[in-house]
């Protein structure tokens, strides 16, 4: 596809450029209207397979507890092989080992304690909000530059086209 190229301004006064503002207005209007329709029906689709999805969400649940059971009653014959295969799958047993912490302040201040930082994650990040306040040869002397540039930007009324529809 042949690339187009833009020529200069099309609008020939501010009358233009405030016309522009109220079709744009309008667009995000319209588009409103448009994507709540969207995610109206997203919702009833959603809905819809939730409901569909729970009976066999609960018949699942239900086949897992009784092949938990009936393992759980049969554990003598998991004393020597952890799993049993059996023609659609397979039921075992694995030693299962988390970490609880009761109290997160308290545990972290401990490790901090007993000089166990490597049980801490740190994420460390730049903080562009701070460095801006740097002075140029500093940001320079870290590798880092002020960037700025003069953004254009426009801002509907929006109730001002309330009262013109």
């Amino acid at each position: 596809m042949a690339r187009k190229r833009l020529s200069a301004t099309t609008l020939s006064s501010w009358n233009d450029v405030d016309a522009c503002l109220k079709a744009i207005g309008e667009v995000d209007r319209e588009l409103g209207l448009l994507e709540a329709a969207q995610q109206e029906q997203i919702d009833a689709i959603k809905a819809s397979t939730k409901a569909a999805a729970e009976p066999l969400q609960n018949k699942k649940a239900g086949l897992e507890l009784a092949i938990q059971q009936y393992a759980e009653a049969n554990r003598g014959e998991f004393v020597k092989a952890k799993t049993k295969e059996l023609t659609f799958g397979s039921v075992g047993f694995r030693l299962s080992s988390k970490v609880v912490i009761k109290n997160l302040g308290n545990t972290l201040q401990a490790l901090k304690d007993f000089a166990l930082t490597s049980c801490i994650r740190i994420k460390e990040e730049c903080d562009k909000e701070a460095m801006k306040n740097l002075p140029l040869e500093t940001l320079h002397a870290v590798g880092a530059n002020l960037k700025q540039e003069d953004a254009f930007g426009y801002e509907i009324k929006r109730e001002q086209l309330q009262e013109v529809a």
